[in-house]
């Protein structure tokens, strides 16, 4: 398989494992959908809010995709009426109410916008939404792809100032502790994102990133090689309290040895696919949201 036009990022990887084990996936759905982009996956609405929330707090999701609405309400009678008249006069229509999943969301950006003054974080038109891109030490001809919501950014953090990457999430519950997103105990995530994270920012390649120039001084890139950190930045928005959490993923040999181990585990089981022709390996779970729609192995059936 060719890793330089189609290279390895931490959500492929997430799509052939979890926790370093391998899942069970459909070989053709992975390469329309994941490394040849023809399909794109379904928009679910947490994902909207997702994309609504770093929209408004960091200036759009990622690969530049803008959410700038969510879902409303439908229009009271009253509203119908003033559209009508607005209509006739050619003037922008009012949109429904907002819904209160919608006002939570808004009230944590405002939050994250407050927050980032008191911990020092810097946003700006250069440091969000940064595509890094750099070739593998162990084979070369293997490129890895990340995109970073915000970096770099100083942050007051144990009483000190660090240099750090930060990845906005957003969660319904902060504190759920079941499935793939148990920030409450977040012993048990996947943390291949802030290995590849880490290893990506320390192994900068100047040459397959010239739009680094007027991000990451080469005073920056120093401490960051020697003691950068990475966040996950988690805000909730199902409760009617709200939170936020930093969680810290700390480099050490061991998280880099995990990541060696997790790109050469993909990379074999993305090789054996290709060996077998990307076969189709249809389930309902699977099939119900795969948007490779034309595919005559699709399952729409479900039994056990």
């Amino acid at each position: 398989m060719d890793f330089i036009n189609h290279p390895i990022s931490q959500s492929l990887i997430k799509k052939i494992l979890y926790n370093g084990e391998e899942r069970e996936v459909c070989p053709y759905q992975i390469y329309n959908v994941d490394i040849l982009h023809k399909f794109r996956g379904e928009t679910t609405l947490p994902m909207e809010c997702g994309n609504y929330f770093e929209t408004q707090c960091i200036g759009s999701g990622a690969s530049g995709q803008r959410t700038d609405d969510l879902p409303r309400k439908l229009l009271t009678k009253t509203q119908e009426t003033e559209n009508r008249v607005l209509g006739r006069q050619g003037k922008a229509l009012v949109k429904g109410n907002k819904r209160s999943d919608h006002l939570r969301i808004d009230e944590q950006i405002l939050r994250f916008k407050s927050l980032c003054t008191k911990y020092q974080v810097m946003i700006t038109d250069t440091n969000t939404q940064i595509p890094i891109i750099i070739p593998w030490e162990k084979d070369e001809k293997i490129l890895l792809t990340m995109h970073l919501d915000i970096f770099p950014t100083p942050i007051f953090y144990r009483k000190e100032l660090h240099i750090a990457v930060i990845d906005l999430k957003l969660t319904g519950d902060l504190n759920s502790s079941y499935g793939e997103y148990c920030y409450a105990t977040p012993e048990h995530l996947d943390l291949i994102q802030g290995k590849m994270y880490h290893y990506g920012t320390r192994n900068i390649n100047r040459a397959l990133n010239p739009h680094l120039e007027n991000v990451l001084s080469k005073d920056v890139e120093k401490v960051v090689k020697q003691k950068g950190l990475f966040f996950l930045w988690i805000f909730n928005y199902k409760k009617i309290t709200l939170e936020d959490k930093f969680i810290e993923v700390v480099w050490d040999k061991t998280k880099e040895a995990e990541l060696h181990e997790s790109i050469r585990k993909t990379i074999s089981v993305l090789e054996m696919f290709e060996g077998q022709a990307w076969p189709v390996q249809p389930s309902y779970r699977r099939c119900k949201s795969c948007p490779v729609k034309e595919c005559e192995g699709r399952e729409y059936y479900e039994a056990i």
